[in-house]
């Protein structure tokens, strides 16, 4: 009996020693399959969201250009026709407050230029002329920013030029004047002759450099 139990035991052991070497490999296998598996899925899951991106970004490309070819110039041209009407608006009020001016009517001139302004910001002729008007009432600084700002507007208005050429001889500051003066005669040659008339530039005409911008 005790040989038959020690050949069972042994035959045990055998079998006990075969599954220990080999479960390490199954379960290692398992393992390695479900890793394997998940990586699949990973990689199916990247693609399609890849593939999902690509037609979502070629659809907004293939509509984006058809939206800007039929709405932007629509836009502009809106855009194109305000800025149109409101240049007529605030000319229409310049030339109120300009019949105003003329006839001696100085406050209601000023109204008028101020809503051309409120128009149109950019009016320079309005902003040229309320600056004349600031000038009389010697409101200097008030009246070189319209001046400098109707320059920078329209830099081949003469009006602002010739006007900043007196502000400066009267506020005693011959040299800008001057300056001023041989700019407004190079964008129009009659301003020579309103600088020899105008009562405003009579102390300028003493200065040396007067004769030769106006050629006498």
């Amino acid at each position: 009996m005790s040989y038959i139990h020690q050949a069972l035991k042994k035959a045990q052991i055998e079998r006990d020693d075969r599954y220990g070497k080999y479960g390490g490999i199954i379960s290692s296998r398992s393992k390695k399959s479900g890793r394997a598996k998940k990586s699949i899925v990973l990689i199916v899951v990247s693609l399609v969201i890849l593939f999902l991106a690509f037609v979502s970004y070629s659809w907004l490309d293939f509509n984006g250009p058809q939206v800007e070819r039929t709405v932007v110039p629509k836009q502009r041209e809106q855009i194109q026709l305000e800025i149109r009407e409101k240049t007529a608006d605030a000319m229409e009020l310049y030339q109120r407050g300009k019949e105003h001016h003329k006839s001696g009517r100085l406050n209601k001139a000023r109204m008028w230029y101020e809503k051309a302004l409120m128009a149109e910001p950019g009016c320079v002729v309005a902003l040229n002329n309320l600056g004349v008007l600031l000038i009389k009432e010697k409101n200097y600084p008030a009246a070189r920013s319209r001046f400098e700002k109707a320059v920078r507007l329209k830099p081949g208005y003469v009006d602002p030029y010739y006007n900043l050429a007196c502000l400066f001889t009267l506020t005693d500051r011959p040299e800008q004047a001057l300056r001023y003066l041989k700019r407004a005669v190079y964008i129009d040659p009659q301003a020579k002759e309103w600088a020899l008339e105008d009562a405003d530039l009579e102390k300028l005409r003493n200065q040396p450099g007067f004769g030769t911008i106006v050629d006498r």
